[in-house]
């Protein structure tokens, strides 16, 4: 799904790149740096309320090939925010490519191909798209080539995922298999202010069954309304033990009413249909108010209806540049 159809108030709930400054434009080239700093108080129901703060770096740069193409590249890091996070940097998305009339390529970490489809109900800023998420949709990748274009209100998109070692793990860390190769598509088509997207995915490991992943998306935009749903399924053998065989879906409504205030609700289930276990059964509630330009708050509310899960609220406060 292209986001440039979304409304504008759905392009203030990213909060990522749309606050860049340009720190170098000169002869077509042109260097943007982005980011934000963001502190959450967080009752997740466990008897005692976390303050946690984070912050976020990015860089974007782009400079003419020729009159049709334009060479781009890209790096966003989570970075270290309080002494109790060792780990300095994390990398979100990291990639070098070529952007024209024809589309865009890139190469390196960033969304697979299945989240064009997948993706469209991931707009909450601290929870929601769990249901999608949690087993299905491997959201950012490492080690892919990325195709997206449209064309006449076609979208298309196709990602390539390249060996990666340790891509699944134990409750320890511990390495339990490698991906050999990984194969995404994506097709949208825009009729009017719906936009319709099927999406597949296929995951090869070295030592598991492949792991095979269909969606099926439809979202609405018109003015200050967005609304979006997503179907999802999974299927892969596990030898000697149950299949990890799911289906989920994930639904999102967001308005925006006058003096800067978004409201959010969203529904996600999904089910190990081998066990018939609800591995995921939520409700998430948010609104967001826009201080200016930079400077925004939330308060999110997420019902839990897993047997035995808690409930949490969070608030927020997050400064974008």
């Amino acid at each position: 799904m292209k986001k440039a159809i979304l409304p504008a108030m759905i392009a203030a709930l990213l909060a990522t790149s749309a606050q860049a400054a340009t720190v170098y434009d000169a002869d077509g080239t042109t260097a943007d740096v982005y980011g934000r700093m963001q502190f959450n108080i967080t009752d997740d129901g466990t008897g005692a309320t976390d303050g946690v703060g984070s912050a976020r770096l990015g860089f974007k740069a782009a400079s003419p090939i020729n009159s049709h193409v334009n060479a781009i590249a890209k790096g966003e890091w989570q970075i270290a925010s309080e002494t109790s996070n060792n780990d300095t940097f994390k990398v979100r998305e990291l990639y070098a490519g070529f952007d024209g009339e024809m589309g865009s390529l890139v190469f390196g970490q960033t969304f697979t191909a299945f989240y064009q489809t997948a993706g469209v109900t991931d707009y909450f800023n601290s929870n929601g798209f769990k249901a999608i998420y949690n087993n299905i949709d491997p959201y950012r990748q490492e080690g892919q080539a990325v195709y997206s274009g449209e064309f006449s209100g076609v979208s298309v998109g196709a990602s390539t995922q390249f060996q990666k070692v340790g891509y699944t793990e134990d409750d320890d860390g511990n390495s339990t298999s490698d991906l050999d190769n990984g194969y995404a598509l994506s097709l949208g088509y825009d009729i009017a202010d719906v936009t319709v997207s099927a999406g597949y995915l296929l995951e090869q490991f070295d030592t598991l069954e492949d792991k095979k992943n269909y969606a099926l998306s439809a979202t609405y935009a018109m003015n200050d309304l967005y609304l979006a749903a997503v179907y999802a399924m999974s299927e892969q053998e596990v030898v000697g033990d149950d299949d990890n065989d799911f289906t989920a879906y994930d639904l999102l409504a967001s308005y925006a009413l006058a003096n800067d205030v978004q409201l959010l609700a969203g529904y996600g289930f999904e089910e190990n249909t081998v066990t018939n276990e609800d591995t995921v059964d939520e409700v998430t509630l948010s609104a967001q108010y826009l201080f200016n330009n930079q400077l925004k708050t939330w308060i999110e509310y997420k019902a839990d209806m897993i047997t035995d899960a808690d409930d949490a609220v969070t608030v927020a406060l997050q400064y974008n540049f």
